[in-house]
Parts: C-alpha cells; sequence; structure tokens
C-alpha cells in the first residue's frame, strides 16, 4: 500500500471518527437540553391551569374545568392528557376519551410533595407526567401528561441537516487527504528517483524540492551530498587518471633506459661468456679469474637491482631523501644514454645539500625525466651539469644543458599533458614531473635560451618531518 493511500484512509478515518463522536455529544446534549426545557414547559402549563382551575374545583364547576382542559389541548398540541381529582383524591374531570386508564392515580403519587414529574414509557412513546397539588394539605392534584413529539421532530430535521454535514465533512476530509497526501508524498517521490539517479552514479544533480520546513532541509542535504559526492568521484577519477599518466611515463622512461640496461648487462656476460669458453677448453680458473667472474656477476646485480628498484616501487613514502645519492643512481641509470651520445656530466656542491622530504621513487622518476631530456636536447653531445643550493626554506637542484633552447612560442606549453615536440615521445613526462614536485609543496620551473641551452629548476622544501 503506497504512503498516499495511507494518508488518505487515515485522514478519512479521523474525520468519520471526529464526525461522529462530535455528533453523539451534540446528539446528548442536545436532547438533554430540550427535555429539559420541555420539563420547565410542561411545569409552567401544569403550574398556569391549576391556577386558573382553583375556583372552579372549589364550587365543583366541572364545565368549567373541562373547558379549561380543552382549551389548553388546543393550544398545546404535546399535551397528552389533563386530569384532576377533587380535595378527597376522586378524579373528576379528565381528557381520556376511553375513560380513565387503571390504575390512573398510582402513575405519579405527590405525596407530600407539591410538585413532583414523573418519566412514563407508554405505546405512544415517553411521556412527562407533571403533577401538581392545588390545595396544600388535600388530596385535589392536576396531572398533566407531555409529549415529546417535538423532541422527535427536532431529531427528524436535525438529521436532514446533520447527515448532509457529515458527507460533506467526509468530503472536504477526502479532498483534504488527497491534497495534503500530494504535498507530502511527491517530495518523497522525488527523494525516491533522486536515489536512483544517484544509484547510477550520476552524481551532480540536483533535487527539485522548494521548502521551508523539514522535507526542504531534508532536500538541501540531499543536494549537498550530491555535490560532495561528485567531487570526490572527480578526485578519484583524477586520481586514477594521473596514477596511470604516472606509470605510463614511467613505462616511457623503462623503455628509454632498456637500451642502456641491455648495453650495460652485455659487457659483463661478453666477459662471463669468454671466461666460461676457456675454462671450458682449460679446466683450471686461478684465483684471478674467479675473482674477474665474482666481480662481473656483482655488477650484473648491481645493474638489475637497482633497475628494478625503478620499476617495481609504487606505493607513495614520504621519508628523508639523501639528494646527491639519489642524483648518482639517477646517473647510474641513464648511463648508456649519456654515454652513446658523447655527454660528459659535472655535478657542483651537490654533497652540501641537506636531504629533504619527499617520496624517493618519484623524485627520482622526475631526475630522470630531466636528466633524458637534457640528453635528448644535445643529439651531438655536450655537456650536462648539475647542481644545487639550499636557503632557509629549500633545497633547489638545477640540471643544465646546452642545447638548442626551447623555442618562445611554445615555453607556455611546456608543462602542458600530451604537449611534445619528439616524434616517439608522450608528452607526459614534464606534466607529471610538474605535478609531482607540486603535490611535495615545492615548484619546477625553466630558463632557456635558443641556442645556447635550457636549466630546469627543482625547488622542494627543506623541512624534514621525522615520524
Amino acid at each position: 500500500m503506497k504512503l498516499r493511500t495511507k494518508i488518505t484512509l487515515l485522514t478519512i478515518t479521523v474525520a468519520i471518527s471526529i464526525s461522529f463522536f462530535i455528533i453523539i455529544s451534540i446528539r446528548g446534549v442536545f436532547i438533554d437540553s430540550f427535555r429539559g426545557e420541555l420539563e420547565k414547559r410542561a411545569i409552567s402549563i401544569a403550574g398556569n391551569l391549576s391556577d386558573r382551575i382553583a375556583n372552579y374545583i372549589l364550587l365543583k364547576d366541572y364545565f368549567q374545568t373541562s373547558r379549561a382542559f380543552s382549551e389548553v389541548l388546543a393550544k398545546e398540541k404535546d399535551v397528552e392528557y389533563i386530569f384532576v381529582t377533587d380535595p378527597e383524591g376522586r378524579i373528576v374531570v379528565h381528557t381520556f376519551d376511553n375513560g380513565t386508564p387503571p390504575d390512573l392515580l398510582s402513575w405519579n403519587p405527590l405525596g407530600d410533595n407539591p410538585l413532583h414529574v414523573q418519566l412514563l414509557e407508554t405505546e405512544k412513546g415517553y411521556i412527562r407526567d407533571v403533577g401538581t397539588n392545588i390545595f396544600k394539605a388535600t388530596k385535589s392534584e392536576l396531572h398533566l401528561g407531555i409529549r415529546e413529539d417535538s423532541l422527535r421532530e427536532t431529531l427528524t430535521r436535525a438529521r436532514y441537516i446533520t447527515y448532509p454535514v457529515i458527507l460533506l465533512v467526509l468530503f472536504l476530509g477526502i479532498i483534504a487527504s488527497l491534497v495534503f497526501s500530494r504535498l507530502i508524498t511527491e517530495p518523497l517521490n522525488r527523494f525516491i528517483e533522486f536515489t536512483k539517479v544517484l544509484g547510477r552514479g550520476e552524481y551532480g544533480t540536483k533535487v527539485d524540492v522548494r521548502s521551508s520546513d523539514e522535507i526542504g532541509y531534508l532536500a538541501r542535504n540531499f543536494n549537498t551530498l550530491s555535490l560532495q559526492l561528485k567531487t570526490a568521484k572527480e578526485k578519484m577519477e583524477e586520481a586514477y587518471t594521473y596514477t596511470h599518466l604516472l606509470q605510463a611515463e614511467k613505462l616511457s622512461s623503462i623503455g628509454q633506459i632498456s637500451a642502456g640496461l641491455a648495453h650495460e648487462l652485455k659487457n659483463p656476460m661478453t666477459t662471463l661468456k669468454m671466461m666460461f669458453q676457456a675454462f671450458r677448453e682449460q679446466p683450471d680458473m686461478t684465483r684471478e679469474d674467479a675473482e674477474v667472474i665474482s666481480s662481473e656477476v656483482d655488477k650484473i646485480d648491481n645493474i638489475l637491482t637497482n633497475f628494478l628498484g625503478f620499476v617495481k616501487q609504487k606505493d607513495v613514502h614520504f621519508s628523508e631523501v639523501d639528494v646527491n645519492a639519489l642524483i648518482d643512481r639517477v646517473l647510474s641509470l641513464a648511463t648508456f644514454d649519456i654515454e652513446s651520445s658523447g655527454i660528459t656530466v659535472h655535478k657542483d656542491f651537490i654533497e652540501a645539500l641537506p636531504p629533504v622530504r619527499a617520496d624517493r621513487a618519484l623524485l627520482e622518476q622526475v631526475f630522470l625525466n630531466l636528466v633524458l631530456n637534457a640528453v635528448q636536447a644535445m643529439p651531438d653531445g655536450g655537456e650536462i651539469r648539475i647542481s644545487g643550493k639550499s636557503d632557509e626554506r629549500f633545497v633547489e637542484i638545477m640540471f643544465w644543458d646546452r642545447g638548442g633552447g626551447i623555442p618562445s612560442d611554445i615555453r607556455s606549453r611546456i608543462f602542458d599533458p600530451f604537449f611534445t615536440t619528439k616524434d616517439a615521445g608522450t608528452g607526459l613526462g614534464l606534466s607529471i614531473a610538474y605535478n609531482i614536485i607540486k603535490s611535495h609543496g615545492g615548484n619546477l620551473f625553466f630558463n632557456s635560451n635558443e641556442g645556447k641551452g635550457t636549466v630546469f629548476t627543482v625547488r622542494l622544501p627543506k623541512e624534514v618531518n621525522h615520524e
């Protein structure tokens, strides 16, 4: 059962219940009030008639007494009967058509009371018998029976008014229930549809509910939640994209140094091959031969260890990084590219630089990218100079090359993603390097003179947080 149906049924039930109890209460009060007024009227009629016929009873003028009764019956339509007794208690005048009923005097005996009202249940309905004493200390009494015809007629007329009112109230209750249920359930239906939209991942949408009550407050919170989810989703997608771009650039760097890796491995492998060839022809191995074999194996192990360390490390972990040792490692990875291009490398004042707080693997990727870029800027050979300096807050590492420089018309796009002037480049190296340094709280910038070369500067915070 839908909520709107429940609200409608509840409203109708409440309307019917309220109408019923109100009618019952009003009817009881109305009947009691009318009967009270009817009783007062009967007492008043009996009192007036008693005073009027008192002399007739004393004079035994029963004709005038009967005439007075007839006038009352003609005037008061609710009066059922009237009878009177003489001082001895005998019924002398009455208005019954077929004689007096048996035990008439026992219907409402006065006793010592000057006035008494008795409710009688008869075939014609309830009749109030009002008995009043005409003369004190005698048995002369006047009894008047008054019906509730007017009460029944009034109740009948009241029903004709009440039932339409009840139907009107029910009709209005149904209309009100439909209106209020719509006012309540319509925003809830919008919330239901809105949750379906959020369930499909369509974050950033808003539920259109304008109200200043609790529903409006809930709508505003839902809209805020939707925007927060959209922001969180965008950040997650950005982080996901950045991670994959970083990995792609890393794979590109691996591809660039793979040739150097093969060259570095080829030399010791050639030596080992020659040594084992000689050993096969002449089984005796001298101590010097074993030392050469051990040295070449250690060289291969160091080369593979450095290469695998660069490839495998993925988790971001900030620690104290020795800049000089990290640059030596990067130069070791790029040895083949540097030597095959006829380039010499000079380091100035690197040993004096303090450590920085950084992710070793990410910073290694930045330095390797800058070194390889410098090598590629000098295809005919040249010089790379790596220098550094520090102040109270930052450490700066500069990578100088003697290449052709960066044309002025593309300098503003150097750090843009996917922008490259190389035929086989990804256009992500400098963009990722820039973001890495930014994420470390530092900055990456360059100065270039066409025909003279370029210097890239990595600026990193000096403070080291020991955790």
